[in-house]
């Protein structure tokens, strides 16, 4: 498992061990990861693997790929080194000595679709961005290695992911909550009325160990909410959670509007998950901000 150190891949890493053990789970990540003894360290710089390491590999069935250069803000999803290291990491990570490989599973972003009225796996792939490039160059790349191999590939695009540990993002969400916990007011940018699909944290990390065992042949799932709800109605939920009197400041925005809503009859249908219940879900990520 890559990744292991961020926002989904540490919760993914922590749960893997529980389930199938601590033994059986190996994280490959460039610095200790206190959820993993069983941790093969890289050098970030070139990618080096002592051959020490190489017999551990040996016996890896699946590989979960949750490791990427992530943009924390939207300024971020064209910086250059960061999506160019994204495509060249996969590229050093496919060319590691898996013997025993029966399954890469890819965890893809939204960002590689084209805007519609109602995003689905069918969705034409026409990413704005070159975050979104480089993240479908990979789906590309795992994919025609997958075929070379004769072993099976998954690619999971994963939406708009909150709860606990979100607030590593400079997103709306975890920014309202944190100005709602220090008693400032929050800015809304237009009226409020742009939709989005929220998918709790633990929802994603479930999605992904079902896809483990996945016996059916699919090329792409998209993990994501599907209930969608308006940015004012969602600072409502927050502020009826607070139990405070928030001020809400309006802003022009002079942007393009865009809703974010998805069809995840896939979702259910192949993974299996009960989504967790939106109210219940923004109460634990505010108790978790609220306590930091």
């Amino acid at each position: 498992m890559t990744g292991t150190t961020g926002f989904i891949g540490s919760r993914l890493l922590e749960t893997a061990c529980k389930i199938y053990g601590a033994d059986n789970v190996i994280a490959l990540s460039s610095r200790p990861n206190e959820n993993c003894l069983n941790t093969i360290i890289y050098d970030r710089t070139d990618f080096h693997i002592s051959e020490d390491n190489f017999s551990r590999l040996d016996c890896v069935e699946v590989i979960v790929h949750v490791g990427a250069f992530t943009p924390k803000a939207a300024i971020d999803a064209n910086d250059l080194e960061g999506c160019n290291g994204n495509v060249d990491f996969t590229k050093k990570l496919l060319k590691l000595p898996f013997k025993s490989l029966k399954r890469v599973i890819y965890l893809s972003t939204l960002d590689v679709y084209t805007a519609a009225e109602k995003i689905s796996e069918l969705t034409p792939t026409m990413p704005q961005t070159l975050y979104g490039h480089s993240k479908l160059y990979c789906e590309k790349m795992i994919a025609a290695y997958c075929e070379q191999k004769n072993v099976k590939s998954l690619i999971l695009r994963i939406g708009h992911v909150y709860g606990p540990g979100e607030e590593a993002y400079l997103k709306f969400l975890p920014k309202a909550i944190q100005r709602i916990v220090n008693d400032e007011y929050v800015e809304l940018w237009g009226d409020g009325s742009e939709l989005r699909s929220l998918i709790y944290i633990e929802d994603v990390i479930q999605g992904v160990l079902r896809a483990f065992e996945l016996e059916d042949h699919i090329d792409v799932i998209n993990i994501v909410g599907g209930h969608p709800i308006s940015i004012r109605e969602l600072l409502n939920l927050l502020i009826q959670i607070s139990g405070k009197s928030v001020e809400v400041k309006m802003r022009e925005f002079k942007g393009v509007k865009r809703d974010l809503v998805f069809d995840n009859n896939r979702f259910k249908k192949y993974l299996k998950v009960q989504e967790t219940n939106l109210l219940e879900g923004l109460t634990l990520e505010y108790n978790h901000i609220n306590n930091l």
